[in-house]
């Protein structure tokens, strides 16, 4: 993937981002149609749908049928819904069935919808637009776990092997050279559903891709969409270029690809992660504002 390519694109639906604003309206009807046919109530807003048992996210099917000729959407919606109902079925039962496919997952904090964040008290904040979850990597869906699951076998125990599930999650990278100042740019995709969530371990994912630690000032990163996390280790000149370089990609692959997660650029530093990136609602305008040890961090880059 060219990821410094620009093209033109068609209007896309703000919340079904894998799809233009007319294709998102018919699956939603899609949607609606099919639990009208199932005989179960739902409602079908946005990126959500609602039902008694349970509130989904359309993220996934979006892509699915953005893949599929316009005919074959409506097998792919039973299918979908079917597998999701299965899903009970397919959990595990037994704790360490259970812990062996526990995953750390980073979502957009506004992943979960209001009126179920009340079961969901457990996620950690991350940094501005992002939150970690805990999630069951399932035969036919990922499954993010509420208070109630959490409670049953420990959060301490989930934390601990969601984080070494995710560090064993295979990713394949590429080393970019950016077009603003030859910045050094990683690229990591993969097959999971757990790529950009390697940004909750981006020291050991850092060590494996480049052979290194970290540099003692961390890295930048931007974990746009589900599928991709690009970062810089803090330690080349052209830090300035870097920085220009994963704001203008965080904010392409946000809006071009599905599962999107943030379009904003963050700082890993020991731990800890700073948004970087000042959105003005009102203005519709995007701007970097690095705090004060940062830009002293960049300064000295830049003049080594």
């Amino acid at each position: 993937m060219k990821f410094f390519r620009s093209k033109a694109a068609p209007q896309y639906d703000p919340d079904l981002t894998a799809l233009t604003t007319d294709q998102a309206d018919h699956l939603r009807e899609l949607v609606r149609q099919y639990h009208a046919g199932v005989g179960v109530r739902a409602t079908v807003t946005g990126r959500f749908v609602q039902r008694a048992e349970a509130t989904s996210n359309l993220y996934n099917l979006a892509e699915f049928c953005r893949r599929a000729e316009p005919g074959e959407w409506p097998q792919l919606v039973e299918r979908h819904f079917r597998a999701l109902a299965g899903a009970g079925e397919s959990t595990p039962q037994g704790q360490d069935d259970v812990l062996r496919c526990a995953y750390l997952r980073l979502i957009a904090d506004d992943a979960i919808p209001a009126e179920m964040a009340p079961s969901f008290s457990y996620l950690r904040p991350v940094a501005t637009g992002l939150m970690e979850a805990l999630c069951l990597d399932l035969p036919d869906t990922v499954r993010t776990l509420d208070d109630r699951f959490v409670a049953e076998v420990g959060l301490e125990r989930l934390r601990a092997a969601g984080r070494a599930n995710l560090i064993a999650d295979p990713v394949e990278f590429d080393v970019l050279e950016g077009p603003t100042e030859g910045s050094t740019l990683y690229a990591v995709t993969g097959d999971s559903m757990f790529t950009a969530s390697k940004a909750l371990v981006l020291d050991e994912l850092a060590r494996a891709v480049t052979g290194h630690e970290l540099p003692q000032h961390g890295a930048l990163f931007t974990a746009p969409s589900r599928d991709y996390l690009f970062f810089h280790p803090l330690a080349e000149p052209q830090v300035a270029g870097a920085v220009n370089d994963l704001a203008s990609i965080a904010l392409r692959v946000h809006s071009e690809n599905p599962g999107p997660l943030s379009p904003r650029l963050y700082w890993w530093h020991q731990g800890t992660v700073t948004n970087l990136t000042r959105i003005d609602e009102a203005q519709r305008s995007f701007s970097i504002a690095p705090p004060a040890e940062l830009m002293a961090i960049l300064r000295r880059l830049k003049d080594s």
